[in-house]
């Protein structure tokens, strides 16, 4: 190997120095030597972060699939390490030498050949090196993750990530439909408003009140069936949202929105026609909340115009009870 002079900054873990206890047999001791001046030869993986900091214990142990304290074991002491290590330290080290001006001064073949010759040191019967080999490579798979465990985790953690994904995407979709139902209503209220200022100018004006009555008549807008119309879509576009979020068991979201959008956006005869809309879809829990909420919380006046669209509709038991929730 090249001389410790030149070699790169190492930890005390890789000290040339350190010697060996009485205990660790000749050949063994040679075997550690090697796959000492092996492990100095492996650098950071990221260089250009590490800089000249040494390579650490832990660091060099996950790289060669296994613990910290078993690779001291092997480098230190009458431990010897499977053959499947062995080769995998010489390959991590002849990948990592040419980035640090070095060069790795024993061939494979002389590698294994200081191997096997520790086994063959090793006493006992005939059969202790290939028992010991057997023994090392099962803990080095103990020691290892399992891959069918980390590839499970991964597709669990993927899945998190589009269901994270998938949620928000549909929180900036009920955000926007909520925004263009208020821009909607306020464009309505404006229109009225505008219509009723008219009105009163026409009757200020009696020439414009006498052109006036010439024009057809304006029905009124609760009877208006182009208005219901729209009032209908909206409640069963705003129903199946919330059916659609409750069935995903996302009840809270469902139940936000249906809050938000009737106290919010939509008018007390929409809200009723909501709420009917509920029950037909069999959302009974969402409509008992929302007829809760909504009745104490909002304005007498709103509550009332609630109570009578559900009346005129057939739902006499659920007209009752949001007035009943404005009392309580």
């Amino acid at each position: 190997m090249s001389s410790a002079g030149s070699s790169p900054a190492v930890g005390r873990w890789l000290d040339p120095n350190k010697g060996f206890k009485g205990d660790v047999p000749l050949r063994k001791q040679q075997l550690a030597l090697a796959l000492r001046a092996l492990c100095r030869l492996l650098r950071p993986a990221d260089q250009v972060k590490a800089g000249k900091r040494p390579l650490k214990q832990a660091e060099a142990a996950a790289r060669l699939g296994c613990t910290a304290d078993m690779l001291s074991r092997y480098l230190n002491t009458a431990r010897i390490p499977a053959r499947a290590f062995v080769e995998r330290l010489y390959e991590q080290a002849c990948t990592d030498a040419p980035t640090c001006g070095q060069a790795v001064d024993i061939t494979r073949d002389e590698l294994l050949a200081l191997h096997a010759s520790a086994l063959g040191e090793r006493g006992g019967c005939e059969y202790c090196p290939e028992l010991g080999g057997r023994i090392d490579s099962l803990t080095e798979q103990l020691n290892s993750p399992c891959p069918a465990c980390m590839a499970r985790q991964r597709q669990q953690e993927a899945r998190r990530r589009q269901r994270r994904r998938q949620l928000a995407a549909r929180m900036r979709s009920i955000r926007q439909e909520a925004a263009k139902r208020h821009a909607v209503a306020a464009d309505s209220k404006t229109e009225l408003t505008e219509k009723v200022a008219s009105k009163a100018g026409q009757r200020e004006d009696p020439a414009a009140e006498q052109a006036g009555s010439a024009l057809l008549p304006v029905p009124r807008r609760p009877r208006d069936r182009q208005q219901s119309t729209k009032d209908m879509l909206a409640a069963r576009q705003l129903a199946a949202q919330a059916e659609e979020l409750d069935g995903s068991g996302r009840e809270d979201l469902a139940f936000t929105l249906l809050r938000q959008s009737t106290t919010e956006v939509l008018t007390p005869a929409e809200t009723a026609l909501v709420l009917v809309e509920l029950r037909c879809r069999e959302r009974n829990r969402l409509a008992d909340d929302l007829i809760h909420v909504y009745g104490r919380d909002q304005e007498n006046q709103d509550v009332m115009a609630v109570a009578l669209e559900l009346h005129e509709k057939g739902a006499p038991g659920d007209a009752g009870a949001i007035l009943r929730a404005a009392l309580a």
